[in-house]
């Protein structure tokens, strides 16, 4: 069914979301295409006090969702699915796993409940939250197999890179819900925003032997770690985000760029990035076997404010810190 916004509340000027406002108007095929098979395939989240929030007392139960109590099986969660290209693609292909498409534009989402439908397909569901929230809180520890974070907005103006998703407090929560040995995918065609994505893998991660990391946090490891640190530069052009000149990491590192993953396809979306002339740089951190808990969670945001307060007196902070928490 279509959303029903709350009322204006605290939540929705007070918190910092990676996503611009999740409405959009819907055409008559888009509500029949949620009508008809939104109770099949959209997820039912408890919100907080704003739309897509989720209620820190929610709880999902994946094999509940996909209607296999008490089997484990696979699971991958695409964090921002967009019209779903990459998840009912792979879905249809590998009936055995489960994929959740972690989606708040409800204009996209009738288009994956549409094509689920279409096809048949029985392993996809629609989570309509914010995936911040969702991962960090809601879903259990150690659920998914995979976490992908294909192309997420990337907030262009300085002042709104606050907003960008892939951070410290967001590696911390993918760490949660993946189980050991599952890797979190990423992929952005915009330089800035890919820098930033491998500052914040470096800072999760213990890097390959002869790599060291200004702060490890041992929950993920780092492979690709410096690799094809020349990747984009030949295209280089004066005040283009989406090319550059690598430059480096909090450690020194430049590079960190995985082989495209073969199972993305390409979409539209990267298509477009591609034509534009941007460079497609891909990231894959891999899940260790160190256990996730709340009080390393804290440690990490304990880390943030502080990083954040030295920004704001004058000091340095961590790779993105500044733009972000200076912006306005």
């Amino acid at each position: 069914m279509p959303q029903q916004h709350p009322p204006r509340s605290h939540a929705i000027h007070a918190r910092v979301r990676s996503f611009s406002r999740a409405g959009g108007r819907l055409t008559d095929t888009q509500v029949a295409a949620l009508e008809e098979f939104g109770p099949r395939y959209v997820v039912d989240v408890p919100r907080d006090d704003a739309i897509r929030t989720v209620d820190p007392a929610c709880r999902l139960d994946p094999t509940a969702a996909f209607g296999h109590v008490g089997e484990v099986r696979p699971l991958v969660i695409e964090v921002g699915s967009g019209s779903g290209e990459a998840i009912l693609a792979q879905a249809a292909a590998n009936p055995g796993v489960d994929y959740a498409a972690v989606e708040v534009w409800e204009t996209a989402i009738a288009k994956i409940v549409r094509d689920a439908g279409r096809a048949g397909l029985d392993n996809v569901r629609v989570i309509p939250a914010d995936a911040s929230q969702l991962l960090a809180t809601a879903l259990p520890v150690g659920c998914a197999s995979e976490v992908w974070t294909f192309f997420p907005d990337p907030w262009r103006k300085p002042r709104h890179r606050k907003r960008r998703l892939v951070s410290a407090p967001f590696a911390d929560a993918v760490a949660r819900v993946l189980r050991p040995g599952g890797a979190w995918r990423l992929a952005t065609d915009w330089a800035d925003y890919a820098w930033q994505m491998r500052d914040v893998l470096e800072a999760a991660s213990a890097l390959p032997e002869g790599l060291e990391a200004d702060m490890t946090q041992a929950y993920f490891r780092y492979p690709d770690a410096g690799r094809e640190p020349e990747q984009g530069a030949e295209t280089w052009e004066a005040d283009s985000l989406g090319n550059g000149i690598d430059p480096g990491s909090p450690a020194g590192v430049r590079g960190g760029w995985s082989p495209r993953f073969e199972g993305r396809v390409l979409t539209r979306f990267e298509q477009r990035g591609i034509d534009e002339g941007r460079t497609i740089r891909d990231l894959t951190a891999v899940r260790t076997e160190e256990p996730w808990t709340p009080e390393h969670r804290e440690t990490v945001l304990a880390e943030l404010e502080r990083e954040a307060a030295a920004s704001r007196n004058g000091g340095s902070g961590i790779a993105g810190g500044a733009d972000a928490e200076g912006a306005e």
